[in-house]
């Protein structure tokens, strides 16, 4: 397991990234690629443990094929704890003029001309850290293989009226043919889209969390889902994403994302994230 200089665990994306990794290696059947991913992370990972990824192969059929990876660390007893679960599934790469399919999809954001070779390098991370308080783990150059440049914060009324929208990139090129760079692609994708992703929903309420958000106590992911719209992403070049919060409710908040392609303007992904946000209480 990676390790990530300042972080006190292991960054959930890493999970994510590496479990789609590990069942694309699985599925040998020519032109299957993730499609989904469907995750929840039941327990911290400390850097100094150990991670095993075991295994299932659930269904393989001729058009789909789904895996469920496990990740445990070993516990002081000798044994085995489970600290995140994730279904994946696979699909054969489609013919679209040969079957009869509907398609559509949603269309990037308007970022008035905006690109991202107009927003200075770093500003992304400049951004979360002007805001981040105690609660939230600190970015450093280790942590950054990607790179952001925030082109719009609109923050509503309501958290729900917020959105942030940015261009995104790996730092490092990824490969383009091979048998391996849509796994890899995708996996990096899974990676980026857990990245600064709980801070949305506490942007969007200034207010509760106070400046610097010194009343958030606490602030982690519950479970994590991705869709997974273009096999042939790369993710290596310039894409737009946008994200919102729409629900805070007992503890729980849940934000959702889109991420286009800069270029061709095609939707690559989509991600929907449940966290578990808990603010300060009164001081006595």
């Amino acid at each position: 397991m990676a390790e990530q200089d300042g972080r006190g665990s292991v960054f959930g994306g890493l999970l994510l990234a590496q479990a789609i990794s590990a069942a694309s290696a699985i599925v040998t059947h020519p032109g299957f690629y993730a499609y989904t991913s469907s995750a929840s992370f039941i327990r911290p990972v400390a850097q100094t443990k150990e991670v095993q990824y075991h295994l299932e192969r659930v269904s393989d059929g001729r058009s789909y094929a789904i895996r469920i990876v496990r990740a445990s660390v070993g516990d002081r007893n000798g044994g085995a704890v489970t600290v995140y679960i994730t279904t994946i599934s696979f699909q054969r790469r489609q013919d679209a003029t040969a079957n009869r399919v509907l398609s559509y999809a949603d269309g990037p954001p308007n970022l008035g001309g905006a690109r991202p070779e107009d927003i200075p390098q770093g500003s992304g991370r400049q951004q979360v850290e002007s805001n981040r308080t105690g609660s939230l783990q600190p970015f450093t150059p280790e942590d950054e293989p990607f790179d952001w440049r925030p082109a719009a914060m609109d923050l509503g009324d309501l958290p729900p009226d917020s959105r942030l929208a940015g261009f995104s990139r790996s730092v490092t090129p990824l490969s383009s043919t091979g048998g391996t760079s849509t796994a890899t692609n995708l996996a990096a994708l899974a990676y980026m889209s857990d990245e600064m992703l709980i801070a949305v929903a506490i942007f969007a309420s200034p207010d509760a969390v106070g400046p610097r958000s010194r009343n958030v106590a606490m602030a982690v992911t519950l479970n994590h889902h991705l869709w997974f719209h273009d096999p042939d992403v790369r993710v290596d070049r310039w894409m737009v994403g946008e994200r919102r919060t729409s629900c805070g409710a007992d503890g729980r908040v849940l934000i959702h994302q889109k991420v286009w392609d800069h270029e061709t303007r095609r939707l690559v992904m989509t991600c929907a994230q449940e966290a578990l946000i808990r603010l300060k209480g009164p001081s006595l």
